[in-house]
């Protein structure tokens, strides 16, 4: 049974478990880790008509969680409490982390996470709960144009997103240095692959809006742009 460690808060410290008879674990070291965000955006669609410019894109995650290699550890002993930790440990780092991407490489928070590594992050997409936010009962949110025409699309995306390097047989190592751990939305390659110019007005009031609850037509659209949200994020080195 995985014995998860909540961090509650930004600057909560992690906390290690064990298990004690595998000759794979880790024992309880401790070093520092960046977690920053960032959008790959360089401003060009690549179309000449209907061109599609970006000017806001916020989302909002839940938590973030870290899971340890399991092709390094062994999960066979459940016996914890001794200083070491094997596989069925992750680490977990509740939000809410309300970021805006545009904005330039934003830092999430520092946080003391134990030396081993870890094959997977997963972090969890949720609606925003302030009322105050742009972001409220949204979850993530990108404004721009589609030619001269406004548009905004958002989503109520409520699921983990599994994100891995570019190269599948890297991991992220935290071995008595401090690292930084780069997720990168890359809003170039979700625009290539998804065509914003089939968007409609379908109410006329001037404005494109693409959502799931939207008026417009574009809901299916909507759909698509979340799955290419997930299909293009991944972890960079800084």
């Amino acid at each position: 049974m995985k014995n998860k460690k909540i961090l509650l808060g930004l600057l909560a410290g992690i906390v290690m478990v064990s298990c004690s008879n595998d000759e794979n674990e880790t024992s309880n070291g401790n070093d520092n880790l960046r977690i920053v965000a960032k959008a790959s955006y360089s401003g060009n669609t690549g179309r000449s008509a209907n061109a599609v410019a970006i000017s806001d894109f916020k989302i909002n995650l839940k938590e973030i969680e870290f899971e340890l290699d399991d092709d390094f550890y062994d999960d066979d002993d459940d016996d914890y409490g001794d200083g070491f930790y094997g596989d069925d440990d992750e680490f977990e780092l509740s939000g809410p982390f309300e970021l805006d991407l545009l904005s330039g490489q934003t830092t999430i928070t520092s946080i003391n996470i134990p030396n081993g590594i870890y094959e997977e992050v997963e972090f969890k997409m949720a609606r925003n709960n302030n009322s105050n936010s742009e972001l409220f009962n949204k979850s993530v949110l990108i404004k721009g144009t589609i030619g001269s025409t406004p548009f905004i699309f958002w989503h109520n995306i409520d699921e983990d997103f599994e994100i891995d390097y570019e190269d599948a047989g890297q991991n992220l190592v935290i071995a008595d240095n401090s690292a930084t751990l780069v997720i990168n939305f890359n809003l170039d390659a979700v625009l290539a692959n998804v065509d914003l110019s089939n968007a409609t007005d379908d109410n006329g009031d001037g404005l494109i809006e693409i959502s799931p609850t939207d008026n417009d037509g574009n809901r299916s659209l909507a759909n698509t742009i979340k799955d290419k949200i997930e299909e293009y994020t991944d972890l960079l080195d800084d």
